[in-house]
């Protein structure tokens, strides 16, 4: 039962000793003023308008939250806060109790009070204090199954409260060693790092790529919206690894914790997971939860393949890249059989060897369901993110709902690949569900901000659904990350016709083409009759002839014909999509381009015979002339 309202408790109150001033989230103490972050202050303004009476978890996510679902993390993190601020630390209790399996509850009455005219807005309002080892002091931690011993420095920063810290955005890390070619462990380091920061409850992580290594950490905290920033280097002498780095809060730049891990070559994993815990500590002090990857490799030798595996698998567009990542992950797996992500990387990489390289699609998808079903025995720890493969393969298969179940484990996992929303909107729109390919996509983003990839899906999604500004927006970011690729830079150009912006239109076609290595006499003719539909029937003829050459990819021969009238050769082309895996990317079908196509009257049976129909059936979607509506678009 409410005792008072807000309006009530909003000009200030007294708890104890303390005064409270929700209008500047502040308590003070005689001349003791400490600063709350403004979630900490509604919990405290939640528990005093019941003023003694019992308020539930549920209530305070209602009230806080405004019901959002949330984890018993971050409310811990703010109770934990306010028992900090009034010196509530040890039993018994004597300002918040706890209920157990209840909520919790004052134990102290609210006083209303007038504000406190010490307390004005120029008042300097003082951090809460947190221990912090005196100069010169360290921390020594000996890791099961490795030999040496980690140090860890702490340095002596001006301290703000960390109790209300929700997300981080981690910057690129440095290489500071003299070999360039230890690039590939810094790299592997702080993304193994993003991958165990997943695991703080509560805690949303973003990575961010290298083309904010030299920025303001304020100015990308603000572009981010994140509380708060982690940047560091990493320096190997020798046989010596050390690891630098800051935590500062995201508005005003101040440090929360700076410092550096270091150990032997050897124990690059554990120096990673130390930093984990580290970070978990700077922001959240009185959590005591223990941070670690849930899979370890078991020697040195594995974790260094691994990296190097993965080094070249996310540079998998080079010459030679995914083959050599195949050859890293299958030697990490042979030094070390129980080491699952290994397993997961490999699946991936076989999965996408079809695209890549043209390799057998039957005998890619066998491979690498066969290798993540025996990671999963070896490692279970890897199951959910695991549903990004099976998610692939069963799209290549157009087995569409068991894709998307399958994604929807690997997108909601507590540790996520991130590869895993580029390829889930891709289903998505390949079903012509584009609001939903739209959002699967901004989540990806949201996580991997600086992945050209992902704001080039982004992009794309816009641009499907005729959002023109949005998409040139996009596409933009995603052409200053070095997006590139057929598929991106035929929707770039597509997009770009459609604005009017013939020219570039063009060029961005004629890179697109040259980029397959395809001959481009057909391309003058088809942009001569986009402007002039009189000479269509000479840019069909280049276009004919081009297809018979070999010249001309499905994709961009479907959108041709399309768009110079010849929908029945258009219709002829996309009838090849129900051979094995995807001729060309279905999400094409659903563009505004493509419209006279999807109202040709053998549209309707081929997405029966690809079982794209039963899947609208199954969601309770509706094809009208050309155009799809589901209930939850």
């Amino acid at each position: 039962m409410l005792k008072f309202e807000e309006e009530q408790l909003d000009p200030g109150f007294r708890l104890g000793e303390w005064t409270v001033l929700p209008q500047r989230s502040a308590v003070r103490r005689d001349d003791e003023t400490i600063r709350l972050e403004p979630g900490v202050m509604a919990v405290l303004i939640a528990l005093a308008r019941r003023d003694g009476d019992l308020v539930t978890r549920d209530e305070l996510v209602d009230e806080v939250w405004g019901g959002r679902a949330t984890a018993d993390g971050p409310i811990d993190r703010r109770i934990a806060a306010l028992r900090k601020a009034f010196g509530d630390r040890a039993e018994p209790r004597q300002y918040i109790e706890t209920l157990t399996k209840r909520g919790y509850r004052l134990l102290q009455p609210v006083v209303l009070d007038a504000p406190d005219p010490r307390v004005t807005s120029d008042d300097a309002v003082r951090p809460i204090a947190r221990h912090v080892p005196a100069p010169g002091s360290g921390l020594a931690r000996w890791f099961v199954g490795l030999a040496a011993a980690l140090v860890v420095v702490w340095a002596l920063w001006p301290r703000a409260d960390t109790s209300d810290f929700e997300s981080i955005a981690v910057l690129p890390f440095e290489n500071l060693s003299p070999d360039p070619g230890d690039e590939y462990l810094v790299v592997g380091f702080k993304q193994e790092l993003v991958q165990t920061l997943h695991a703080i409850d509560g805690l949303t992580v973003k990575n961010v790529r290298g083309e904010s290594a030299n920025r303001n950490p304020e100015d990308i905290a603000g572009e981010l919206d994140v509380d708060t920033v982690l940047y560091g280097s990493l320096e190997r002498t020798g046989d010596v690894i050390k690891v630098r780095f800051t935590i500062e809060t995201g508005p005003d730049g101040r440090t929360l914790e700076a410092g550096n891990v270091s150990g032997k070559r050897d124990d690059l994993f554990s120096l990673q997971e130390q930093l984990a815990q580290l970070v978990q500590r700077g922001l959240y002090p009185e959590v005591s939860q223990v941070l670690a990857s849930q899979s370890k490799p078991a020697s040195a030798a594995a974790y260094d393949q691994y990296l190097l595996g993965f080094y070249a698998f996310d540079r998998r567009g080079q010459p030679g890249n995914i083959e050599e990542a195949i050859e890293r992950f299958e030697a990490t797996i042979d030094l070390d059989p129980q080491f699952g992500p290994a397993y997961l990387q490999l699946a991936t990489a076989y999965a996408l060897l079809p695209d890549y390289r043209g390799a057998d699609l039957l005998r890619s998808n066998e491979r690498a369901l066969a290798t993540v079903d025996e990671g999963i025995k070896r490692d279970p720890s890897i199951e959910t993110a695991a549903g990004a493969v099976y998610g692939f393969v069963h799209h290549k298969r157009k087995e569409w709902r068991r894709s998307q179940a399958a994604y929807e484990r690997a997108v909601n996992g507590r540790i996520v690949d991130v590869n895993a929303f580029n390829w889930y909107s891709r289903m998505l729109a390949s079903v012509g569900d584009l609001h939903g390919a739209l959002e699967v996509a901004r989540r990806g983003r949201e996580l991997d901000p600086g992945s050209a990839v992902l704001n080039s899906r982004v992009a794309i999604s816009h641009s499907w659904l005729g959002n023109d500004e949005a998409a040139r927006d996009y596409f933009e970011v995603a052409n200053q990350l070095g997006a590139s690729g057929p598929t991106h830079l035929m929707a770039w150009a597509l997009l770009l016709a459609r604005v009017g912006d013939s020219t570039a239109s063009y060029e961005a076609a004629l890179e697109s083409n040259d980029m397959a290595d395809l001959d481009s006499t057909w391309l003058d003719p088809v942009f001569a009759a986009l402007a002039d539909p009189s000479l269509a029937a000479d840019a069909l003829e280049a276009v004919v002839a081009a297809s018979e050459a070999g010249q001309l990819t499905e994709q961009v021969e479907v959108v041709v014909r399309t768009m110079l009238g010849d929908v029945d050769g258009a219709m002829r082309i996309a009838e090849r999509l129900e051979e094995p895996g995807e001729v060309f990317e279905m999400d094409l079908l659903f563009t505004p381009e493509l419209l006279a196509l999807r109202q040709h009257e053998d549209f309707e049976p081929l997405m029966e015979r690809l079982g794209v129909a039963a899947y609208w059936q199954s969601k309770r979607c509706r094809f009208v002339d050309g155009n799809l509506s589901c209930p939850d678009a």
